[in-house]
C-alpha cells in the first residue's frame, strides 16, 4: 500500500481544459416552503386580543364644555304680560374671559387682546389676569383662547402657561373665527 497520490495516466483533453475555465452557474433555486398558516393564526390571535382588551379612555373621549349662561327671557307676569324689570347678570358671565391671539405671516404672536382691550405683551396679560382672579375671590376664572390658525404652538403654549400661572381655573381652546 502506497501513500503517494494516485495520478491518472490518461492524457488531458481539450474538453477537460474547457471545463476548468468555465464558470459555475447554479441551477434554479429550490422551492422554499413558507408556512403562512401559523403566521395568519398568530395575526388573528393578536387582533382578537387587542379588540377584546381595548377600553377607550374616558378622559380623552369626554369633551368638557363650559358654555356661558344667559338669563332666561321669560315673561315675569302671569298670562303673558311682560313687565320691564331690571336684568340681573349671572355670576358665571363674569368668570369667563376671552383672549384673542393673532399671528403674523411667520406664525409668531402679533397681537393679543383680553376681552376687547389690547394687551402689549404676556407679562401684562399675566398681571391683568392675576388682578382679575383677586377680584373674583373664591369664584374660578375661566379663559377661552381664540388663536389664529397660523399661530405656532410655542406662543400658544406660552399664553396657556401665563394663564395657568396667574391662577386661571380652566383654559379652553376655541377655533378661530368663533364669536364670544
Amino acid at each position: 500500500m502506497s501513500i503517494a497520490p494516485q495520478f491518472s495516466t490518461t492524457p488531458a483533453t481539450e474538453d477537460d481544459e474547457f471545463r476548468g475555465t468555465r464558470r459555475y452557474r447554479p441551477g434554479p433555486p429550490d422551492d422554499v416552503y413558507f408556512p403562512v398558516a401559523p403566521m395568519l393564526d398568530m395575526a388573528f390571535q393578536l387582533l382578537a386580543f387587542f379588540i377584546l382588551t381595548f377600553r377607550p379612555p374616558t378622559a380623552e373621549t369626554h369633551i368638557d364644555l363650559h358654555l356661558p349662561t344667559t338669563p332666561a327671557a321669560l315673561p315675569s307676569a302671569p298670562r303673558g304680560m311682560a313687565r320691564p324689570t331690571s336684568r340681573t347678570v349671572d355670576v358665571d358671565l363674569e368668570n369667563d374671559v376671552l383672549i384673542r391671539a393673532e399671528a403674523d405671516d411667520l406664525g409668531d404672536l402679533k397681537s393679543l387682546r383680553l376681552g376687547e382691550a389690547a394687551v402689549p405683551d404676556l407679562t401684562q396679560l399675566g398681571q391683568r389676569l392675576r388682578r382679575y382672579v383677586e377680584l373674583l375671590g373664591d369664584r374660578p376664572l375661566r379663559v377661552r383662547l381664540i388663536a389664529d390658525d397660523r399661530l405656532l404652538y410655542e406662543p400658544a403654549a406660552r399664553i396657556i402657561a401665563v394663564c395657568s400661572s396667574s391662577g386661571v381655573a380652566a383654559v379652553r381652546l376655541a377655533p378661530a373665527g368663533t364669536s364670544p
